[in-house]
């Protein structure tokens, strides 16, 4: 009987494990925060590696480890020796910027000897990496990526950061014939952010998203490329900091949007869309969290033809990580993913196993400070869809709405004791879905019955977390519910305020 029932369970749970669509795999990486990781290309194999760096610490003393793990089969990573460095604080991008068929990866951060570098390793094979000569200069806390900003069809290095004389910087180093030189942007620098490379008006030139830190201010724009020189484009975009922010063709018109998420200038975590309309970034109501402190990754991960977002970081109460699904129309559903939230964290898209899907690499520190480096599976395996002869009718485009009103609901949460006493613990407090006919209302009426109920609300969140408009009762509802059973499955105790 007792193995009838033990046999059973282990049916009911590979069941489970199986219907999960990201579930992680076995590796040997030790987790870390602040982390520098990249996929790692493996030249004549499908197949990818893995590179996680990061600081951790034992015995109140900090560790900083860099370390190679390599494909053994689809559900095991095994360690492997590497010559790529033990880093934090930095950031890492992959291309072949050599064009000898294998991708190599350009760093920076803070090694263990507390000074910064920027380096170039270039990909020998094998999970070897040799150092470049090439001196660039060293920045940390900021972001670096690969793009051919001035279309001579070779790969330039466009970095942000502090530099060792803390001087915040944003550098473009010119690929010209293998040799980078360095270049005078015209944009400001930033740490604690990142500039991203992206054609946005179709020019055939690269242009500029960057969001972060100006030296203590918050900060978010495009830089548009004419005529050798970047040129702020004059429309207003949320400045934030402690911030990440990406190109993507979101809605898949054939031109470049751009989320980004991040701190403002109150000190709330906020999310935002801008859609691209002929060059005009128009705003976009997203369901989409708000989040400091993280990072975002698109890719098209369940192969149906548009850009998904993988993002981490932390909200006012703890830390999240999220996989939203893009439903079109710039709609975005949460797959409830189950990953860990992470701080300080790194998440990146990467089809490690070769078989068509993108797989996820996850590192950070938890809500619980728990250090973690994972790699996550996607089990969806679509189905690539044959081309079929087109007919004369053609499935229209999803449609997005300019103007309301939309259906909303407000929340917010805390650690705290309601009754101001000392029995503290996690609270969710979330309204009823109600259509917004003036701006703000709701919020100013969620507040006003907040602080009759709890008149002890702390000062780190005070109820200002409206959701994002939906174009109908039901879906408002379907994300309300959501947002319901994320809090309660870690152990919120969830307060109906409604009205």
């Amino acid at each position: 009987m007792k193995k009838t029932t033990l046999s059973v369970f282990m049916l009911l749970l590979l069941a489970l494990v199986q219907g999960q669509t990201l579930v992680q795999v076995k590796t040997s990486l030790k987790g870390v925060m602040s982390p520098v990781a990249e996929w790692l290309d493996v030249p004549n194999s499908k197949h990818m590696g893995v590179w996680v760096s990061g600081e951790y610490f034992l015995n109140d003393k900090q560790v900083v480890t860099g370390q190679v793990n390599k494909y053994k089969d689809t559900n095991h990573f095994i360690y492997t020796k590497s010559t790529l460095p033990a880093l934090y604080n930095g950031a890492s991008a992959s291309a072949d910027y050599d064009e000898d068929g294998d991708s190599d990866i350009i760093v920076t951060g803070v090694t263990n000897y507390g000074t910064a570098v920027m380096r170039l390793y270039n990909n020998q094979g094998a999970y070897r990496y040799v150092q470049d000569n090439q001196l660039f200069n060293p920045v940390a806390n900021g972001s670096v990526t690969w793009g051919d900003f001035d279309g001579d069809k070779d790969l330039d290095i466009l970095a942000t950061g502090k530099d060792a004389n803390n001087q915040l910087t944003t550098t473009i180093y010119q690929n010209n014939s293998g040799r980078f030189d360095e270049l005078v942007s015209g944009v400001p620098g930033v740490y604690y952010g990142n500039a991203d490379w992206g054609d946005y008006n179709g020019d055939g030139k690269l242009d500029i998203l960057i969001t972060g830190d100006v030296g203590g201010q918050p900060y978010t724009a495009v830089y548009q490329y004419q005529r050798g020189k970047y040129l702020r484009i004059k429309q207003d975009i949320l400045p934030l900091k402690h911030s990440c922010g990406k190109w993507g063709d979101l809605d898949n018109d054939g031109d470049l949007d751009f989320i980004v998420s991040g701190e403002d200038g109150n000190g709330y975590p906020v999310c935002r869309i801008y859609s691209n309309e002929k060059g005009f970034f128009n705003e976009i109501p997203t369901v989409m969290r708000g989040l400091k402190s993280g990072y975002i990754d698109l890719a098209d991960y369940d192969h149906d033809g548009d850009l998904d977002i993988a993002m981490t970081g932390e909200s006012l109460e703890r830390s999240y990580s999220y996989v939203y699904e893009n439903m079109g129309g710039f709609r975005f559903k949460d797959i409830i993913a189950g990953l860990p939230g992470v701080a300080s964290g790194i998440v990146k898209w990467g089809d490690y196993d070769g078989d068509g899907d993108y797989d996820l690499l996850l590192a950070g520190v938890t809500i619980c400070y728990d250090f973690i480096a994972r790699v996550y599976k996607n089990n969806i395996n679509p189905v690539i869809k044959k081309e079929v002869p087109s007919s004369i009718f053609t499935e229209a485009k999803t449609p997005y709405i300019n103007f309301g009103p939309y259906y909303y609901y407000v929340y917010s949460s805390c650690y705290c004791d309601p009754a101001g006493g000392n029995n503290k613990a996690y609270h969710l407090y979330i309204s009823n879905i109600h259509k917004e006919n003036k701006k703000y209302h709701l919020t100013y009426k969620y507040n006003e019955l907040l602080l009759k109920q709890v008149p002890n609300w702390p000062k780190a969140d005070r109820g200002h977390r409206l959701s994002n408009g939906f174009e109908t009762y039901k879906e408002a509802e379907e994300s309300r519910n959501q947002i319901i059973e994320s809090y309660q499955s870690t152990h919120f105790i969830v307060h109906y305020l409604n009205w």
